[in-house]
């Protein structure tokens, strides 16, 4: 009768069905923008580091590792995403590098979502139907938390929709139309490493699902087939530098980068591990996180509101079960078959993949739309049991919004994922110490690469940066950063004629009396007292200054900039690196060192003066070996390696050292005594 009532009342242009979509439009939109800057609070370090990669590559052209234009970052070492740094760029170059910003992207992403979803429902199942799926989405838990943290993977389920949507529409039937979806299909390689499984597999439904529809012939499905791996053939190539070992490639300016450190799509995916015990573990916490039963704390979860409302993935096997009679019973292969497809997709790919709601992010859309095809079959039938299930849904977001808005900081501060108040406190250190060493501690049980944080909030230009870098394992998946600049990554220690400590200090929820024991030594406990260094908190962090010193103006003193090791001359060696004999080491040096120059291994062979010296199994080779990697004695100074290895306690006549592939023989070799 209301329904009636408001029909009545309005011009036959303006349904209420049509007003009740803008109105869930319009709060969706509020509920992924509101306070952007600030929900959450902090910055997270993936979102940190892709919105500094986008502004190098916007005012410098190469990103924080020096590639210029790549298809994808190597980032912290192991590869990340570089699709949502792109789309990035255009708001970072008209509203500058700052949280609000980076977010926006992500955003919009979320709120475009929503209308591309509100367009499949109607165009699948009628105007009812698309409120309904709209209301299930502009409410969800798990789409507000992703839209409003800009971790680039989060941008996946939006491409994957994008490209869906153009399926759906009445002209779907026309080459072009099909040709954009594949080609969108194919970009979603780009948003994240998942998608390097899911998109061959859905691409090869989505085929499957044209020709059920006499969509397309056999000429035009190898047509798309193809335009797909020309999208997609950076991707490929990258895929393939990093497992086979060639060489970064660049094209026109454009790098297709192999990593400093072993690949990350091989931990978000087992399809590359090839660990079948992790495939049959995976169950059990892919079934909890469909059931709203386990996922742990993430960025993605907060408390019990998991990406899915509790059991509702009942009333999706519903939805899917329909779909599924329909396409057998009665050939309907239209859209919601699609969606079943996708579904299957992603839960097949989830599989593969380590059961967190990030790295399944792929399953979350279409679960959705099956929730509330579940829920609109029954409706039918039932509405008080529509009406019902629609009520506690919104009592149930209801919660959850007051939890996010109360207590999300609170909950995400303690765990440490935003870091929160570390900008401030930068911004403060960088403003009070001049060019006095400022020194930044992070949490001392999983440190997180505070040095992203120093790059973004001081606008740091990336080839400074790797000039002064000082990383302590550059090539592990996750560089040890030590220094650079004026930044030093690690806890305050004294050096000659330094008077003041500059600090960030991580408190990980731990009181200021614990941390000052956890992460400082005794020495530097003691000089933080007897300096008369006054502690303020900014969230989570401690920040140490001298206020005399800051009252009386900037403070001078050293900065910890190595640019060359003190090495001896001359060399006992010159090859491919600088060999140095300094008392009881082996020093290995290279100016303007490459990542590629310490990814091989070394072999070392100590032949002794008396062969008694060496083990027994060793004896008859006549030397002692002591292959390493660059990561167990060297570091990257600047732009130059440098790495001691301590030579043996007995004497020795000769010495043999080099690089070398498995399998593939010897780079460089030095011999010399």
């Amino acid at each position: 009768m209301l329904l009636q009532g408001i029909r009545q009342r309005l011009p036959a242009a303006l349904p209420p069905e049509l007003i009740a979509a803008a109105l869930l439009l319009a709060g969706g939109a509020v509920l992924r923008l509101y306070a952007l800057g600030g929900l959450p609070p902090g910055f997270n370090h993936d979102e940190t580091a892709a919105a500094y990669d986008a502004w190098a590559l916007l005012h410098y052209g190469i990103d924080r590792n020096g590639f210029s234009w790549p298809v994808h970052f190597v980032s912290w070492g192991s590869g990340q995403n570089a699709l949502y740094s792109y789309l990035a760029m255009p708001f970072i170059a008209l509203g500058g590098l700052t949280v609000a910003v980076a977010r926006l992207p992500m955003a919009l992403s979320g709120v475009l979502t929503l209308f591309l979803m509100w367009r499949i429902g109607e165009r699948a199942g009628g105007r009812g139907f698309a409120l309904l799926v709209l209301l299930l989405l502009s409410l969800s838990s798990w789409h507000i938390m992703a839209s409003r943290w800009a971790n680039e993977a989060n941008l996946l389920p939006f491409v994957l929709l994008l490209s869906v949507y153009f399926l759906s529409r009445e002209d779907r039937g026309r080459f072009h139309i099909q040709a954009i979806a594949v080609a969108v299909l194919a970009l979603s390689v780009y948003a994240y490493g998942t998608a390097y499984a899911f998109a061959p597999l859905f691409l090869t439904l989505v085929l499957v699902w044209l020709m059920l529809n006499r969509l397309a012939d056999w000429r035009r499905l190898l047509a798309l087939c193809a335009l797909a791996g020309i999208v997609a053939l950076p991707i490929m190539l990258l895929v393939a530098i990093n497992s086979l070992g060639w060489d970064t490639i660049e094209v026109l300016g454009v790098s297709i980068p192999r990593y400093s450190g072993p690949p990350r799509y091989e931990k978000i995916s087992l399809l590359f591990s090839g660990d079948g015990e992790r495939f049959w573990s995976n169950w059990p916490r892919l079934s909890g996180l469909l059931l709203n039963w386990s996922g742990g704390l993430s960025p993605g979860r907060l408390m019990w509101f998991g990406p899915l409302p509790p059991l509702a993935i009942l009333l999706a096997l519903v939805g899917l079960a329909i779909a599924l009679y329909r396409a057998k019973a009665q050939r309907d292969y239209g859209v919601h078959l699609l969606l079943v497809f996708w579904f299957g997709a992603a839960l097949v790919v989830a599989l593969l993949a380590p059961a967190q709601i990030i790295r399944v992010n792929a399953l979350w859309l279409p679960a959705i739309y099956l929730i509330g095809a579940g829920a609109y079959y029954i409706g039918r039938r039932r509405r008080v049991i529509l009406y019902g299930l629609t009520a506690a849904y919104i009592a149930y977001s209801g919660l959850f919004f007051d939890q996010y808005l109360r207590n999300y900081g609170d909950v995400m501060g303690a765990a440490s994922y935003f870091r929160i108040g570390v900008g401030a406190a930068i911004e403060r250190a960088v403003a009070a110490a001049g060019e006095e060493a400022i020194y930044v501690a992070d949490h001392p049980v999983e440190p997180l690469q505070p040095y992203i944080y120093a790059l973004f909030y001081t606008r740091t230009p990336p080839r400074e940066y790797r000039a002064t870098r000082v990383v302590a394992t550059p090539n592990a998946a996750f560089k040890q950063h030590l220094a650079y600049g004026q930044f030093v990554f690690v806890a305050p220690w004294r050096r000659e004629g330094e008077k003041h400590y500059w600090g960030l200090l991580h408190s990980g929820g731990i009181d200021l009396d614990a941390i000052a024991h956890y992460v400082l030594d005794a020495s530097a406990v003691a000089e933080l007292a007897t300096a008369g260094l006054v502690m303020e908190r900014y969230g989570n962090y401690y920040y140490a200054y001298n206020p005399a010193v800051a009252a009386a103006g900037p403070a001078r003193g050293p900065l910890l900039r190595i640019d060359r090791p003190a090495v001896a001359e001359p060399p006992v060696a010159q090859a491919r690196f600088s060999i140095y004999r300094e008392g009881n080491g082996l020093t290995y040096y290279k100016e303007n060192c490459a990542d590629a120059d310490t990814r091989e291994k070394f072999f070392l062979h100590f032949i002794p003066v008396n062969a008694a010296d060496l083990p027994a199994e060793r004896r008859e080779l006549g030397f002692a070996n002591r292959d390493f990697r660059f990561d167990d004695y060297g570091a990257l100074y600047g732009r130059n390696c440098w790495a001691v290895v301590p030579l043996p306690d007995y004497p020795v006549a000769g010495i043999r050292t080099g690089q070398f592939v498995d399998g593939k023989g010897e780079i460089w070799r030095a011999e010399f005594r």
